[in-house]
């Protein structure tokens, strides 16, 4: 796969060496900055502004994670599956289509937000959808808290539901995109911040799931009922703090400066000239952002919750983790906590460079007949299954989600700097329109995961 850009920006100019800060993001002259006439940026005392950055990355992908955490136990067992325990249409289909039902949506938004320039500065395009949101989470705590669970209701509480997550996602699509044009004005650890934020969402969602479920054991519905009162509350916070962050003297003078080189170079509404350079800049960073989510996707959450342990008839559960945490610990929590190492590792190590980052991106791709093998869907499978220790599983989780931590995060360090600063907003945004395209066609293609399971 060919990778001409090297060293050059989008322009055929010659740019500095990118040396990234090591550890917490830095107070020096930022490279970009020097270009264009800025002196040495402010303290960003306390690191308070990548703090709340960190924490509106969580927030960004709450309402995805929330879902899809409680999905199998509330959403598949306790609503959607039948009576002496037989799956429905409802109960196999929910995941897949919970996916669709975010990603595409989330996809819309992204894409109108780039190139028809939604209205309004990006903190308000932030605000906004946090706002639309905590409305939303509202909307789903009232039906938890009024309707139970009957085969009559199954059909409309399916399709309401779905009907929520959509304007959940279609909402969060703006926040995301806007957040990553907003960050791209910054030092790249602050991209990273968000980055980070979104791994350690999947923690939190994860921990609190089982937390609720540890104190209430049995009892779904206030498990539920506790778990998205808490998120409503984080979504609250992720507002709150963002509006103290975006006062501070580091936050500004960032801005000031990202504003200032748009106004330089007129693209503050960039033409379709513009959008070409950029992409000719960045889409090399943009398909590893786009190829690293389409592979996790495919596999997490879909499949990952559809692989059980292999017990033969009669055969008691012997594994050292419960049966009841095994999906929550072995996947969700597994995963999460990968991820975030890997997006923390690489916050301090850069490597491959921006050049060849699509080589071990292109690689991941094994991931997929790996899983496949393993004990997915086991009682509607035809394929044999090759890797059935648990063991295997949970290692293969494991280098999943650390290698999606750490390219992702690459990625999407690289997509704003390859190019001209002025261009680098467009270059945020549009690898945030690439994330969400990966997420959405990973979701999709497991249908097809699930084709090739039945062949």
């Amino acid at each position: 796969m060919p990778c001409d850009y090297g060293p050059m920006g989008s322009r055929g100019e010659e740019m500095k060496p990118m040396k990234p800060p090591r550890g917490l993001p830095p107070t020096e002259r930022d490279p970009m900055l020097s270009k264009i006439g800025m002196g040495v940026a402010p303290r960003d005392v306390g690191f308070l502004v990548y703090i709340v950055l960190l924490l509106n990355g969580l927030g960004v992908l709450l309402p995805w994670n929330m879902f899809i955490t409680i999905a199998p136990q509330y959403y598949v067992q306790y609503w959607f599956t039948g009576a002496n325990n037989t799956q429905t249409e409802y109960s196999l289909g929910f995941m897949n289509s919970l996916g669709v039902a975010s990603q595409l949506p989330n996809l819309s938004i992204n894409i109108i937000n780039i190139f028809l320039a939604i209205g309004g500065s990006l903190l308000l395009r932030i605000i906004g959808p946090l706002v639309l949101n905590c409305f939303n989470v509202a909307a789903v705590l009232v039906l938890i808290a009024v309707v139970d669970p009957s085969e009559d209701a199954m059909g409309w509480y399916y399709m309401t539901t779905l009907i929520i997550v959509a304007i959940l996602n279609a909402s969060n699509g703006l926040y995301q995109n806007s957040i990553f044009g907003l960050t791209a004005d910054f030092p790249q650890n602050y991209t990273n911040a968000i980055v980070l934020g979104n791994n350690l969402c999947g923690i939190f969602t994860t921990v609190l799931n089982i937390g609720c479920t540890l104190i209430f054991r049995d009892d779904i519905k206030t498990i539920a009922l506790l778990y998205f009162s808490i998120s409503l509350s984080s979504l609250v916070a992720c507002g709150v703090t963002l509006m103290i962050g975006s006062q501070r003297p580091f936050y500004e003078y960032y801005i000031a400066a990202g504003e200032r080189a748009r106004a330089e170079e007129n693209t503050e509404k960039p033409s379709l000239a513009q959008y070409i350079e950029c992409f000719k800049g960045c889409w090399v960073q943009l398909f590893n952002v786009f190829f690293t989510f389409f592979v996790t996707l495919t596999v997490f959450p879909s499949m990952l919750v559809s692989t059980p342990v292999r017990v033969e008839p009669g055969q008691q559960w012997d594994f050292f983790i419960s049966e009841m945490f095994y999906v929550q610990i072995t996947t969700f929590l597994n995963f999460n906590l990968f991820a975030v190492l890997g997006s923390f590792a690489a916050s301090f190590v850069q490597f491959p460079s921006e050049r060849f980052l699509w080589m071990p991106v292109l690689i991941r791709v094994a991931f997929l007949p790996l899983f496949l093998f393993m004990n997915y869907l086991p009682t509607e499978r035809t394929l044999p299954v090759f890797f059935d220790s648990p063991w295997i599983f949970i290692i293969s989780v494991a280098l999943l989600a650390l290698s999606h931590g750490y390219f992702s995060s690459l990625g999407m360090m690289y997509s704003p700097r390859v190019v001209n600063p002025s261009l680098s907003k467009i270059a945020g945004m549009t690898a945030a329109m690439m994330l969400i395209l990966g997420i959405t066609a990973g979701v999709t293609f497991g249908f097809v995961m699930q084709r090739l399971a039945k062949i």
